[in-house]
C-alpha cells in the first residue's frame, strides 16, 4: 500500500532545485500530488505531497534526499501522513480574496489575521510583499481565506475597514467563485 508523504525544504535559490528534487521522486516512483514552490528574495521554499511506493520506505526516500540536500544547502523535512490526516477537510466554507494595502510598518499581518482569527476565519493562502517608493515602503498582502457561513461580505468587509483604518491601511475583500479543475 502507497504512503502519501509531505516534503518540505527550503534553501537559497539555484537553478536546478525543483528539476533535482523531482528526478530524486521520481526515481523512487513516487507520484507528485500537490506542490506549492516560491522565492522570497532569493529564499527558495518547497512543499510537496507526494505517494510514495509500497515497496519504498520513508528511510529510503530521506537517504535519497540527503545527498540533495548537502548538494544544494537546502534543509528538507519529509513526514508521512496518517489515514487520519488523509480524509477529506469539510468542505470549503465562504471563500474569500482580502487584499491589504498601505505604508508599510510593524504589525499590520499581526493585527489583520488576528481580527480573522478572532471571526472563525481559516486562511488558506497568504502572500506580502513590500516594495520602495518614492514615497516610502509600501505593503502589499494578499489572503485568501474561507469564512464561517454566518459571516456576510459586508460584515467581514466593515470589520476589516476598521481594523485597517486603525493599522493605517487599505482592505478590500471579495468573494471568491470556486473551480474544479
Amino acid at each position: 500500500m502507497s504512503k502519501t508523504i509531505v516534503l518540505t525544504g527550503t534553501g537559497r535559490d539555484q537553478v536546478g532545485i525543483v528539476a533535482r528534487l523531482t528526478e530524486a521522486l521520481f526515481e523512487l516512483g513516487c507520484n507528485l500530488l500537490d506542490s506549492s514552490m516560491t522565492l522570497l528574495r532569493g529564499e527558495f521554499a518547497i512543499i510537496v505531497m507526494v505517494e510514495l511506493p509500497g515497496e519504498e520506505t520513508l528511510e529510503a526516500l530521506q537517504a535519497k534526499l540527503a545527498s540533495i540536500e548537502k548538494s544544494l544547502g537546502l534543509t528538507i523535512h519529509v513526514r508521512e501522513l496518517s489515514e487520519a490526516e488523509l480524509e477529506p477537510g469539510d468542505t470549503p466554507r465562504n471563500p474569500y480574496l482580502i487584499s491589504v494595502y498601505g505604508a508599510d510598518k510593524p504589525g499590520i499581518v499581526a493585527g489583520i489575521t488576528r481580527v480573522l482569527a478572532n471571526l472563525g476565519i481559516n486562511i488558506s493562502d497568504v502572500q506580502t510583499s513590500s516594495t520602495k517608493s518614492e514615497t516610502g515602503d509600501v505593503f502589499v498582502m494578499i489572503l485568501e481565506v474561507e469564512a464561517p457561513d454566518n459571516l456576510s461580505v459586508n460584515e467581514l468587509t466593515g470589520i476589516l475597514t476598521k481594523e485597517g483604518k486603525a493599522l493605517g491601511v487599505d482592505v478590500t475583500v471579495q468573494p471568491i467563485e470556486i473551480m474544479e479543475l
